[in-house]
């Protein structure tokens, strides 16, 4: 995360605290007060720390906030917490815990990230912060793979009456995204047409790279594409096998189209999550295709041959594909730093597409027919299905 990418989150609480947080005799704010009175503070690390002054306090929010601006990520959340531990009622404390959840998710550690979102929620509900706080939240647990808790804080982001347009498409994005990764496609599909119609009405990401909002958007439709598409399967042979086989492969093209629009954020962690589905893409179609069973007319050894060495010449393509798409994640990893479980994954089948193209080769080998003898037989088979020219 870059400084440019903090957002009005933490400029909203810079201008809280410069306003309003940290006066030695301002008005007291109301939800501090609430907060003082009606629950208990937010608990953060035991650190035992002397009693600080007021001005104290407000000269380390500001070095604080000075730290995170500059991407200084573990000084900033280490003084940020040193607040809230200082004054757990004060007006300082909010906005405190709000930046050190960035700092804490900048730095990678998305669960104390969330502790410090959600208590920034619980203790200010009605703070500058607390938009972007539950806004935050569907990114990390999008992150993490916590789709139902994704679909509930997409859910309560949605609720609220004063979102922008970008922050709704984001909202409905994250919402259709967890609601797919729970299969539950129909449900998924409502949230992300809605927020497709609204880029669509704005007309957003028609040119330059996209934000990241319509990023989550295209790759939960790929997911939706992805997800139908894989329900096409070939055993039993269906009757009309050419049809079936060119519908899912129609599917997996319009996913791959919308892997390749998340990709245009430019932001590793999409990429790495849409690359790693468009090589799955071609590795699932590969699996499926090779259990289509031995046709019934294959009856002499030469015939069963030649059915077994086709299927593997023709679909070997894929294999290929696959595995382009999963080099070019990990390569992404390597070249950006991203080190999520989505490039560890991408690794992972790289090395299973590698061994899968090898144990072709080999199969292929030990046929009795050779590579040349199985080109011509499917050229020939090409050219009975060919329709007659009058």
């Amino acid at each position: 995360m870059t400084s440019s990418g903090l957002g009005a989150g933490v400029l909203g609480a810079l201008l809280l605290a410069a306003t309003a947080g940290c006066a030695a005799n301002g008005p007291q704010d109301p939800a501090s007060a609430s907060t003082a009175k009606g629950q208990a503070a937010v608990t953060v690390d035991e650190v035992q720390i002397a009693s600080l002054s007021e001005t104290e306090i407000e000269r380390l929010f500001h070095e604080a906030s000075a730290q995170l601006l500059k991407d200084d990520f573990v000084p900033a959340a280490e003084t940020f917490d040193r607040v809230v531990r200082a004054d757990p009622a004060g007006r300082a404390a909010v906005p405190s815990l709000f930046n050190a959840g960035i700092a804490y998710h900048g730095m990678g550690k998305l669960d104390l990230a969330l502790e410090r979102f959600k208590a920034s929620i619980a203790q200010g509900p009605e703070a500058a912060t607390t938009k972007d706080a539950h806004l935050r939240l569907t990114r990390i647990y999008g992150q993490l793979e916590r789709w139902q808790d994704l679909e509930k804080a997409a859910a309560v982001a949605l609720a609220r009456g004063d979102l922008t347009v970008l922050e709704r498409i984001g909202a409905r994005g994250a919402l259709g995204l967890g609601l797919i990764e729970q299969g539950r496609v129909e449900d998924a599909q409502t949230a992300i047409f809605k927020a497709r119609d609204e880029i669509e009405d704005h007309k957003l990401g028609m040119s330059g790279v996209p934000p990241l909002e319509l990023a989550q958007v295209a790759f939960a439709l790929g997911e939706i594409r992805r997800v139908k598409g894989e329900k096409i399967k070939f055993v039993p042979f269906p009757p009309d096998f050419a049809a079936v086989f060119e519908e899912r492969c129609t599917q997996l093209l319009d996913a791959q189209s919308a892997y390749q629009d998340a990709m245009r954020s430019l932001d590793a962690h999409w990429s790495a999550m849409a690359g790693f589905r468009v090589g799955q893409l071609y590795h699932q179609l590969h699996k499926d295709v090779m259990e289509i069973p031995l046709p019934a007319n294959a009856k002499t050894l030469r015939e069963k041959q030649l059915w077994e060495g086709s299927m593997r010449v023709r679909y070997r393509i894929l294999l290929e594909k696959g595995l382009k798409g999963m080099k070019a994640t990990v390569e992404l990893g390597e070249r950006t730093g991203e080190s999520s479980s989505w490039v560890s994954r991408a690794r992972e089948a790289k090395k299973e597409l590698e061994a899968a193209l090898e144990r072709e080769k080999e199969a292929i080998a030990k046929l009795p027919v050779s590579e040349e003898d199985i080109r011509g037989a499917l050229e020939d088979l090409r050219d009975k299905n060919q329709p007659k020219k009058p």
